[in-house]
């Protein structure tokens, strides 16, 4: 049985399950049952509206020890104390550079620069590679506003090191943000991001799942 529920916002089949995830569309959120999954993963297409409306349930699976990754830009609060954004004005690449700040297992040893530019060009590529071929942004271009007090910043974004990824406790749970595209495309190989995709599952999944793949 999958641990964890990836909400989508598309007819989902059971043929897309895999050992670890379980792919639903947001819609059918209401026939399933949120206490056989340790951790939710909402994609940053998802109607938000219709999540909202459904905050109490959301909120309440978290507090009881849930772990929950929202992806792309919070448009309407969903979860408690859930954190608001702004745009960014961005003109060069230092405007998007990414910097570690607070530290959490996702991102543990995980050098922001490896996460900085996507590009379309196959094959390994070093990084003054894709400063001339990559593009900058795709994992963040804006920044996230009214924080818990108890919220940890993860990663910065730009010269005054925004929050671009936060992790705040509620309840017994936890709540993560990554204001961008879903992190599940962030994974590169032969980086220090190798393996966040896998880190990402595993924490989502618990401790000992954690442990297994450290």
């Amino acid at each position: 049985m999958p641990q964890i529920l990836q909400l989508v916002q598309r007819p989902a089949s059971p043929a897309e399950d895999t050992a670890r995830v379980a792919v639903r569309d947001v819609y059918d959120l209401d026939e399933i049952d949120l206490e056989k999954f340790a951790g939710i993963t909402v994609g940053g297409a998802c109607d938000q509206r219709f999540l909202a409306a459904r905050s109490d349930r959301l909120s309440a699976w978290v507090r009881a020890g849930g772990r929950m990754l929202i992806n792309g830009h919070p448009l309407r609060g969903f979860v408690e104390k859930m954190p608001a954004h702004r745009n960014l004005d961005f003109h060069t690449t230092r405007d998007l550079w990414l910097t570690a700040m607070g530290q959490h297992p996702i991102w543990e040893g995980v050098d922001r620069c490896d996460l900085l530019f996507n590009t379309g060009v196959p094959g390994t590529h070093t990084f003054a590679d894709l400063e001339h071929i990559g593009v900058a942004g795709f994992y963040a271009h804006a920044y996230l506003v009214d924080l818990p007090e108890d919220a940890t910043v993860i990663t910065g974004i730009g010269q005054g090191c925004l929050p671009v990824d936060v992790a705040y406790p509620l309840g017994l749970g936890e709540v993560l943000m990554h204001l961008g595209n879903d992190m599940s495309a962030f994974t590169r190989p032969g980086t220090s991001a190798a393996d966040f995709g896998a880190r990402t599952l595993a924490y989502l999944e618990g401790a000992v799942a954690l442990q297994e793949v450290a």
